[in-house]
């Protein structure tokens, strides 16, 4: 791989996921560190490889900006000369054992359905408390009317209070 597959292969990854500026600034600042370390002496190769997969590069960049599009399929981080996010229409290629190789799914919650998440679970939780507070008055309940007419008596009883 060269300078110019690996700043391909970052913008591919980073394109739709992140904003514009935010790509050409990543690109940029690779551009330029890959250029500097070589005028260094570093031979291209070991830059490149010190950097490692620009996929993943990519995948830290887009995290780091907010866990990019939320309708982006599934990170890949195989070396199949894609982008690293490929389409759900694509079929998956599983090992003998069953497991996907080499794959990396993300889910991210935001959006309208992190607020639909956040919701069902509100009323989880107020059900289940709902339930408790529910439970606790039906055990009380039995108690509760013998007590009030028993303390309406003592008071009816005991005349008004002097201070």
């Amino acid at each position: 791989m060269d300078k110019n597959e690996f700043l391909e292969k970052l913008a591919k990854a980073l394109a739709g996921q992140v904003p514009a500026s935010v790509v050409e600034e990543n690109i940029n600042y690779y551009s330029s560190y890959i250029s500097g370390e070589v005028q260094k002496g570093t031979p291209l190769q070991q830059v490149l490889e010190d950097l490692g997969d620009p996929r993943l590069i990519a995948k830290s960049i887009i995290d780091a900006n907010g866990g990019g599009n939320d309708m982006a399929g599934f990170y890949e981080d195989g070396d199949s000369g894609r982008s690293g996010y490929r389409s759900e229409q694509e079929p998956e290629q599983e090992d003998p054992f069953g497991q996907q190789s080499g794959k990396f799914r993300s889910f991210h919650f935001s959006g309208f359905w992190g607020l639909f998440l956040l919701i069902v679970i509100a009323c989880c939780i107020f059900m289940v408390v709902g339930t408790v507070i529910g439970g606790i008055f039906l055990l009380i309940r039995p108690i509760l009317l013998p007590l009030l007419i028993i303390l309406l008596v003592y008071h009816m009883f005991q005349g008004p209070r002097r201070f």
